[in-house]
């Protein structure tokens, strides 16, 4: 019984001072990593939409000629897709991808054309 308790007394203290050892191996480090590929790759996405939706509202108000939008839109679309191909999507991602772009091209659109 005294070996039992020795034994116990012993292990008690040796757990909590390898719990977060052991608890640390149990997640994830890529969950977390703001640095990651895939996280660099999503900012760059989220810059590329953000530049096509203020292409959009420029070429609207008129702060934009038609062949500087098209050129504009042109570099910003390569863009987009060069990020894509980086991403290694499957296609239903892609697509869902792109109509979300071409959502918020289109409500950015709207946005102008309903308040001017």
């Amino acid at each position: 019984m005294l070996i039992l308790v020795a034994i116990l007394l012993a292990l008690i203290p040796t757990v909590f001072i390898l719990w977060p050892f052991i608890a640390r191996l149990r997640r994830s480090e890529f969950e977390y990593d703001e640095g990651a590929p895939q996280a660099d790759l999503m900012r760059r996405w989220d810059a590329a939409v953000a530049n096509l939706a203020g292409a959009e509202l420029d070429h609207a108000l008129g702060n934009l000629s038609d062949d500087d939008h098209a050129d504009l839109r042109r570099r910003l679309m390569t863009e987009a897709a060069a990020i894509m191909q980086e991403m290694e999507l499957t296609q239903d991602e892609e697509e869902r991808m792109l109509a979300d772009l071409s959502d918020e091209v289109a409500a950015t659109r709207a946005r102008v054309q309903g308040d001017g």
